[in-house]
């Protein structure tokens, strides 16, 4: 073949190939011409996002309670009523043994502020989690051999004394009494200790666990464990000091009850031969990091850590704003008229249970539930707008007390997601013209919505390199790729979009046949 024919084959092949390019091009125009897309307008898609969104139903009853949990760590040392006793507002209900009762509070001020903190760690733990990018999946390790290790024998742990011998301490803890003073340096906490006793490492710690305001404490040994009897020989320890030192002539000793470690005798310094070297063969490298499914797993997991924290958050919080509520002379009293219910005995105080209930006749009141995921948002004196299901007539409402235990979410009404837990809250009605004892109500929280927020369907978000796009209605009525910025995800269902889209804009679905620029546009009947 001469070098002229192979030329004009070349354009030949050139001349068909632009023929077949070009129809194919020009069949793509037809069939989008004769295609055409259903869109919508944003304003029409748009998921109106409420801050504070919260809804449930009630009963109108004319019962009010005040419910009185006894303080764990606090001795009750008096009840002043009995079950059936009508009260007054302002009259004592119990009483609280108040001699360690600064110390208590502060401790369990020490205890909300260390939760508040671990709860903070594990949130910003799992913002760097969820922020992680996940490394490749890890090569398979050939399975070894199950190898069978012989069973030791748990050791015996060994029986504490008695704490006390009489009123003489045999061991001292964190939770110990003092048998006398106040904690400061001039009048220090005084523990009768027999001669045998022992000290828990915890019992130390405890005294610095304020360090602008150490514990201060005195150890006394007496004769015959009295204080009656001669002083043999005393220790102060204090939250400065920790330990104290011991003379080698003291008769007995600071320690814990875990070990005492005995010392042996230093051996003379033998030199070991040098062993050679051994170069094992290289492993292969595992990737740095976490993978898609560990990092998935490691997010649960502090995902649950932080829900059972805030949790334990609450209820800390609670007890110390009912410590603090608590008048100097320890007494709670009835926050309105009406009658004692259910005391229980001042010895045995149930755990997580009022102690006891003043049930009132006055107004009327009505029972709702809010998500543990509004808790730090809505406060006692939030109004609620209840809604009658008889007349349609709305009441306001003002919330008076929410529990801090949640519900059975089988008798939670609350609207919203199934897997958190509710907390019952009680609402006073004042204008309860037109409403009856024992009528349903629908109950809102007062709303704050975002009008000028764009929230669509996370189905009609797309990503292509890392960006997300809509398809959306240009003038000419063709779909073309509009880019976005997003921002949070509500409900796991709808998409914030900050730019890119007005209410205006019509945007198509971006699945299926006519989902690609160019298509004609049109819009529903």
């Amino acid at each position: 073949m001469s070098k002229k024919a192979v030329i004009i084959t070349v354009i030949s092949l050139g001349v068909a190939g632009a023929a077949v390019f070009g129809g194919i091009k020009a069949y793509q125009n037809y069939q989008n011409k004769n295609q055409k897309a259903e869109v919508h307008y944003v304003s029409e898609l748009n998921m109106y996002y409420y801050e504070n969104e919260m809804s449930s139903s009630g009963i109108v009853t004319n019962d009010s309670s005040q419910d009185v949990y006894a303080l764990e760590d606090k001795v009750i040392a008096e009840v002043h009523v009995e079950e059936g006793q009508e009260v007054k507002a302002g009259d004592p209900l119990i009483t609280y043994d108040m001699t360690m009762s600064n110390l208590e509070l502060e401790m369990k001020e020490l205890d909300v502020s260390t939760i508040t903190s671990r709860l903070e760690a594990a949130k910003q733990q799992l913002s760097k989690l969820k922020s992680t990018t996940p490394v490749s999946p890890r090569p398979e390790e050939p399975e070894e051999p199950d190898i069978i290790e012989p069973e030791e024998p748990e050791p015996t742990p060994v029986p504490l004394p008695p704490q006390k011998t009489k009123n003489a301490y045999n061991y001292i803890t964190s939770t110990s009494k003092p048998n006398k003073g106040k904690g400061t340096e001039e009048k220090p906490y005084i523990y009768l200790c027999t001669q045998e006793c022992f000290v828990f490492g915890e019992f130390i710690n405890s005294l610095s666990a304020d360090e602008d305001d150490p514990i201060y404490v005195s150890l006394e040994i007496h004769k015959n464990n009295e204080f009656a009897g001669k002083l043999i020989t005393s220790w102060e320890i204090s939250g400065e000091s920790g330990f104290p030192r011991l003379d080698e002539d003291s008769r007995w000793s600071v320690r814990t009850r875990s070990q005492m470690i005995e010392e042996e005798p230093e051996e003379p310094d033998i030199i070991e031969p040098e062993e050679p070297d051994i170069i094992e063969p290289e492993e292969p490298e595992e990737p740095e990091g976490y993978t898609a499914e560990e990092l998935s797993s490691m997010i649960k997991e502090k995902e649950e850590e932080i829900r059972d924290l805030d949790l334990s958050k609450r209820k800390e919080e609670l007890e110390l704003e009912q410590m603090k509520k608590v008048s100097g002379d320890g007494v709670v009293k009835a926050a309105f008229n009406g009658v004692v219910k259910g005391v229980a005995d001042k010895d045995d105080p149930p755990s997580g249970e009022p102690f006891l209930t003043v049930s009132g006749s006055e107004g009327l009141y009505v029972s709702g539930s809010l998500s543990e995921l509004q808790l730090e948002e809505i406060k006692v004196g939030q109004k609620v707008y209840a809604n009658s299901w008889e007349s349609g007539q709305n009441f306001e409402a003002e919330i008076t007390e929410i529990s801090q235990y949640p519900m059975d979410n089988s008798n939670a009404y609350g609207e919203g997601n199934p897997n958190v837990s509710y907390y019952p809250y009680t609402a006073y009605i004042e204008n309860t013209e037109g409403l009856r004892n024992g009528e349903y109500v629908d109950l809102t929280m007062s709303n704050t919505q975002e009008s000028d927020g764009i929230y669509l369907d996370k189905a009609y978000v797309r990503e292509e390199d890392g960006r997300k796009y809509v398809l959306k209605a240009d003038e000419n009525d063709l779909l073309v790729k509009q880019y976005i910025q997003t921002g949070k995800t509500i409900w796991g269902q709808a998409v914030e979009v900050l730019s890119g889209l007005t209410m205006e804009d019509r945007v198509a679905f971006p699945y299926g046949k006519t989902a690609k620029e160019g298509v004609k546009v049109t819009e529903p009947e």
